[in-house]
C-alpha cells in the first residue's frame, strides 16, 4: 500500500494530497453523523418516556 501511495505521489503529488484530505474529512464526518444520530435517538427516548409518564398521570387522575 505504501509503495502504491509513493508511486502515485511521485506521479501527481497535488492529487494525492487533495484526495488524502478528502478521505480524512469523510472519515471525520462519519463520526460526527453517528454521534448526532445517537444523541437524537437518546433525546427521543427521553421525550417519549416523559410523554408516556404525563399521559399515565392524567389517566390515573381521571380514573379517580
Amino acid at each position: 500500500m505504501a509503495f502504491l501511495v509513493l508511486v502515485a505521489y511521485d506521479a501527481w503529488p497535488v492529487g494525492v494530497l487533495v484526495i488524502g484530505v478528502m478521505v480524512i474529512l469523510v472519515m471525520i464526518l462519519q463520526f460526527i453523523v453517528y454521534g448526532m444520530h445517537q444523541f437524537i435517538a437518546f433525546a427521543l427516548r427521553i421525550w417519549r418516556a416523559g410523554v408516556a409518564s404525563v399521559i399515565h398521570r392524567f389517566r390515573s387522575l381521571a380514573s379517580g
